[in-house]
């Protein structure tokens, strides 16, 4: 009872109108749904839903949000339902606490699949309604802080999600003291030997930096009153994890980190903030590059401040913020600071610190994979952001490290996916250049041009990335529905499926049917089966077509071989040389295909050349390579008896017209005894780019010996 008394005193404080009662009433009410259910520190379990409801009022959160948080477990380890709560406490209520509740009564193909539905369910919550976050953040918090209780692999599992993502969510809400503790509480579980050697350290130099502290505070606070302003100085210790970073980061051991005090300058108005820079500036020789305007150009979460750093006495550096008191508390407390959720006319700049957060529910709703989806969120928390203008003047935040390409994704997805070039400062630049704070960026684009695969190198942010593979996806529902049709037409010799083969296979539709075909969801065998139609058929596929087919690594075959496809689930048509061991008696999964070539396009294939052992081999044998117009991608060598090598190369041609001319040259070579393919070389690409290297090696070679 003492500490359901010192909540609601603590919410009196700061709203004397709350209703009280209903506080009381959801304590009453969870107290005994979880009556006989402790948790792992020995502890009743109702301790824990009011440790998250005395964080919550610690930032004067409103009444819904605290009667939420004493109930916010109550749905997922009682017998009590969402009913319940609405009929009790009222749909604004049942709707956080439902928000906040895993979700459950689902078959999970894996942890992190479960993990990935959860905070899907959560974000999607949080987009209605941010306060679901907010108690999400107070719950991980207070479970960090008991989290010595649990067996070990759990600590640092539950640790690492936390720095992976809960600490980042709390520093986008600008929740920075909750972001510091669930840090510093996480790296204790993650990096355990480390924490402690740091601590230690710490511990050493405690008294130092707090007279240190004192000393500067003093001054700064006396500069300032001089000059007629009314200001708080605050000095602090970085936290633990920030130092253990940058110890990581500039690779410096502890005796190296100079800069382990900061200093707040909080005054009245924003005149004073620029005042009081000049004045400390005037105190202390300001370090180059350091200073940011976060005042005039806000944080992504709508944090704003100056920055600076001074070099202080004895050569020390230090870091200092200016700001307002309505400032310092949006960085420490965030959102809750300017209850936004209450508002619906609130300011621009509170809606533009929630862009991030309509970008990850855009994740949400295109991602298929959970991993993928998980990995996503992650890049998209984990940023620093660099601000670039568009040639219009509108100003976009992208992570550090961003490129042109993300910020044409940023601007509009039809921008990107049509991007033929860009301007940076008015000068054409590439797509995997880092965009630089200021840059002015012009995009240029057109109806013909597309995606290319290679793009998903360029790019950092999990929306360009999420538009592209969307790209592909849509391209590749296309094509599969083509060779959908194609094998309809040539395995059945029909044109349009029936309704009921449809049915037969589950499908809503012909056109769900034809993708199903395309991607190899359906064998070929059952729909053989399912038209009493058995026996094999014949394909031919070129084109656009064979981006859903793909050569089998194990036999490696080329356009104009015989081959055989199967359809796997996932990858589209597999393609085997019809003398591979994978080509089984049974040919009911199989497809003949004729396999056309396509100029440009290569496909990988082995060779066995058998060689006297001489000086310049494997310099002759690979220029004859090149200069056929192929290049090597993998190699072996082997010593043989009779002084011979065995050189097994996997190359790259067009088909077997290429192949054969390849071979051909290979026999002229002098000191080449044998040429011979061999698809099943063993080799399985392990030294790609082998053949770039060895064709540099041999001209640099003939360019010196030209030179002599």
């Amino acid at each position: 009872m003492s500490r359901i008394y010192e909540i609601t005193e603590r919410v009196r404080s700061y709203a004397p109108r709350m209703d009280i009662e209903r506080i009381n009433r959801a304590y009453v009410f969870a107290a005994h749904a979880h009556a006989g259910q402790f948790r792992s520190s020995g502890e009743p379990y109702i301790v824990h839903p009011l440790a998250v409801a005395d964080i919550l009022a610690s930032i004067r959160m409103d009444e819904a949000s605290i009667v939420a948080a004493i109930l916010h477990d109550t749905v997922e380890d009682t017998d009590v339902t969402l009913e319940d709560i609405e009929s009790r406490f009222g749909a604004e209520v049942a709707r956080l606490v439902d928000g906040v509740t895993k979700v459950g009564q689902i078959r999970f193909h894996s942890s992190e699949h479960k993990q990935a539905e959860n905070f899907r369910k959560m974000l999607l919550a949080t987009a209605r309604d941010v306060r679901v976050l907010i108690i999400k953040l107070a719950d991980r918090l207070h479970n960090m802080r008991t989290l010595s209780f649990l067996p070990e692999a759990k600590r640092r599992r539950i640790a690492e999600e936390t720095l992976q993502i809960y600490s980042p969510l709390a520093h986008r809400l600008g929740m920075h003291w909750i972001k510091q503790e669930m840090e510093d509480l996480a790296f204790a579980h993650t990096e355990p030997e480390a924490y402690q050697r740091l601590v230690e350290k710490m511990a050493d130099r405690i008294e130092e930096l707090g007279r240190t502290r004192k000393h500067l505070e003093g001054i700064i606070q006396e500069a300032l009153k001089r000059n007629g302003m009314e200001a708080r100085v605050q000095g602090r210790m970085k936290h633990l994890y920030s130092i253990h970073q940058k110890m990581q980061r500039k690779h410096v051991n502890f005796d190296e980190i100079y800069d382990l005090v900061a200093f707040r300058v909080i005054v009245a108005d924003i005149p004073s903030c620029y005042k009081a820079l000049g004045l400390v500036h005037g105190l202390y020789r300001p370090v180059p590059g350091r200073f940011k305007d976060y005042i005039a150009l806000p944080k992504p979460n709508g944090y704003q401040s100056l920055h600076t750093a001074v070099i202080g006495p004895e050569n020390f550096r230090i870091e200092v913020q200016i700001r307002t008191e309505a400032m310092h508390s949006y960085a420490e407390d965030g959102v809750a600071a300017h209850w936004l959720y209450k508002s619906d006319d609130a300011d621009a700049r509170d809606r533009e610190s929630f862009k991030w957060l309509k970008h990850l529910t855009e994740l949400i709703q295109q991602s298929e994979d959970p991993s993928e989806f998980l990995e996503d969120v992650r890049l998209d928390l984990f940023v620093q952001e660099v601000y670039v203008f568009s040639r219009d003047g509108d100003i976009f935040a992208l992570p550090r490290g961003a490129t042109p390409l993300d910020f044409a994704y940023a601007v509009h997805t039809d921008v990107g996916n049509h991007c033929i070039g860009v301007r940076i400062n008015g000068e054409m630049a590439d797509f995997q250049q880092r965009l630089r704070n200021g840059d002015q960026i012009e995009v240029m684009v057109s109806p013909d041009q597309t995606p290319s695969r290679q793009w998903l190198q360029y790019v950092r942010t999990p929306r360009a990335r999420q538009a592209i593979r969307a790209w592909f996806r849509r391209q590749e529902r296309e094509v599969s529905r083509r060779i959908g049709r194609k094998f309809l037409r040539e395995a059945l010799g029909r044109e349009h499926a029936s309704p009921e083969l449809c049915r037969h296979f589950g499908c809503a539709d012909e056109q769900a049917l034809l993708e199903k075909l395309g991607r190899g969801d359906i064998p070929v065998h059952a729909l053989l089966e399912a038209a009493s139609d058995r026996g094999m058929r014949r394909f031919k596929m070129r084109g656009m077509e064979r981006t859903l087919m793909h050569a089998a690594e194990c036999c490696h075959p080329i356009p104009g071989d015989p081959v055989l496809g199967q359809f796997v689930t996932g990858r589209g048509m597999v393609l085997h040389h019809r003398k591979c061991p994978e080509v089984r008696g049974d040919d009911k999964d199989w497809i003949e295909v004729h396999w056309l070539p396509e100029p440009g396009k290569t496909f990988l294939t082995g060779i066995r050349v058998l060689t006297r052992n001489e000086r310049g081999m494997l310099a002759r044998v690979s220029q004859c390579i090149a200069e056929g117009r192929s290049s090597i991608e993998d190699l072996q060598l082997h010593q043989r008896a009779g002084a011979m090598t065995e050189l097994l190369f996997l190359v790259s041609v067009e088909d077997r017209r290429q192949l054969a001319e390849l071979l051909r040259a290979l026999k002229r070579v002098p000191g080449v005894v044998r040429v011979e393919r061999r698809n099943r070389v063993g080799l399985k690409g392990m030294a790609r780019g082998i053949g770039e290297t060895l064709r540099g090696i041999f001209g640099a070679r003939k360019h010196s010996e030209e030179e002599s």
